[in-house]
């Protein structure tokens, strides 16, 4: 009976020490959300990214120890983006700026990953965006890889093509690319989100458009004062 008792005792003690975990935890998260200017706060410690073995614009590996042991900025973009990708990438390199300028000796590395492996070689990738900031690393590779990575950051995208009727035609990812849009082109709607990466190399928080990189900067900076 005694022994009974003791174990009731014990369980009950466990359940008030995790839901008081979990209390402190949640007022964290809920403090952090609160704060925040312009991101949202999406990190799971319980979720990893998949495993990845990309190609990175000086013909090195990428891999998921590369995005480990310090922050990243990370966003997706295509090098044949009339103007969202541009834009966004400006804007990052405006952050970078702002950062370098605030006399902090925190700098995250800036990594951008390309939807469109087929056409953004990694030579292609390092002249454009190295363009937008010499510290960019652009990234390639294989697509079903990139598409994983994708999937696990909460990103989208999709292929469209013209015909020669002018009607608007869907490309599903998981299908290989008419020869007719490699030859006359396509265009790809995307996310534009930006990424912030923690050093235990998981995702962290998010950035939707428009991005604003005065408020970017006051959220990267509380995110990182409460890791």
């Amino acid at each position: 009976m005694q022994k009974k008792i003791l174990l009731l005792t014990i369980a009950a003690f466990v359940l008030v020490f995790v839901a008081l975990y979990f209390t402190i935890s949640d007022s964290d998260y809920k403090y952090l959300s609160k704060n925040l200017k312009v991101s949202h706060l999406i990190y799971n410690p319980d979720k990893k990214l998949s495993s990845f073995s990309l190609i990175d614009h000086n013909n090195n590996k990428f891999e998921n120890e590369n995005l480990k042991d310090e922050w990243t900025v990370l966003t997706f973009i295509y090098t044949h983006c009339p103007d969202v990708c541009p834009t966004e990438l400006m804007n990052i390199s405006t952050l970078k700026s702002k950062i370098k300028k605030s006399n902090s000796s925190f700098m995250p590395n800036f990594v951008v990953i390309t939807f469109d492996p087929i056409r953004d070689t990694p030579e292609i990738l390092k002249s454009y965006v190295t363009h937008f900031d010499e510290d960019f690393l652009g990234v390639s590779g294989d697509q079903n890889q990139i598409d994983q990575l994708v999937k696990d950051f909460g990103a989208y995208y999709e292929r469209v093509m013209y015909s020669d009727s002018g009607e608007l035609i869907l490309i599903p990812n998981y299908e290989k690319i008419p020869p007719e849009a490699m030859e006359n082109g396509y265009s790809i709607n995307h996310t534009a989100w930006v990424y912030l990466v923690n050093p235990g190399g998981q995702i962290h928080a998010g950035f939707p458009a428009p991005h604003k990189p005065n408020d970017m900067l006051e959220d990267i900076k509380l995110l990182v004062d409460n890791y």
